[in-house]
């Protein structure tokens, strides 16, 4: 039991994690004109949402 908590707390902190990427992955794209902006945008969106299902699965499961 302390061990799914536990588990859920760090998935938990994973998540916040991947808010703070989409954050910085936006700030930078405002700041800097490299050419691969929409590139780190999905993917930082797409990491986002990956940690969003690991964490809802993780819930469901455990």
């Amino acid at each position: 039991m302390i061990a799914k908590i536990f588990a859920l707390i760090l998935l938990g902190m994973y998540l916040v994690f991947a808010l703070v990427v989409v954050r910085q992955v936006k700030m930078m794209t405002d700041t800097l004109q490299l050419g691969f902006e929409s590139l780190a945008k999905t993917l930082s969106w797409l990491h986002l949402g990956f940690a969003i299902l690991v964490f809802l699965t993780a819930l469901v499961i455990l």
